[in-house]
């Protein structure tokens, strides 16, 4: 496996992955597996339910609106897959700022991408 537009994989987990929950909701979704290195490998979580509970609690205080989620173990409960659906109420926001995926990375949006953003947003 490798990571891909609409696969981000996090070895641990760190406010980092945020920008990509806002991205994936401004987006076309994708998923987030926590517990795994950046080749791919399954390195596991410590406390995984301890870990669903601060994925949960970041994104809960971080990303405005609220994205649509969902956690699920994995792996004989190692490693954890966030997935994040794309949203209605766009531009989703982490510390004010609008991302999205360029390939395997995450970026800021620009201005005029911003301003699509809002205006896709208006229609519902």
């Amino acid at each position: 496996m490798r990571e891909t537009r609409i696969l981000e994989f996090k070895e641990t987990i760190t406010n980092i992955f945020l920008k990509t929950v806002s991205a994936f909701s401004n987006y076309n979704g994708g998923m987030i597996l926590f517990g795994v290195d950046d080749d791919g490998n399954v390195k596991g979580l410590p406390d995984v339910k301890q870990a669903c509970l601060d994925i949960e609690n970041k994104i809960n205080d971080s990303i405005s609106p609220q994205p649509n989620y969902m956690l699920e173990l994995q792996n004989n409960d190692q490693t954890i897959k966030l997935t994040v659906k794309s949203g209605l109420q766009k531009p989703y926001l982490y510390k004010s700022k609008a991302y999205k995926r360029n390939d395997t990375a995450t970026i800021e949006v620009d201005t005029l991408e911003f301003s699509r953003l809002v205006l896709e947003g208006k229609k519902y």
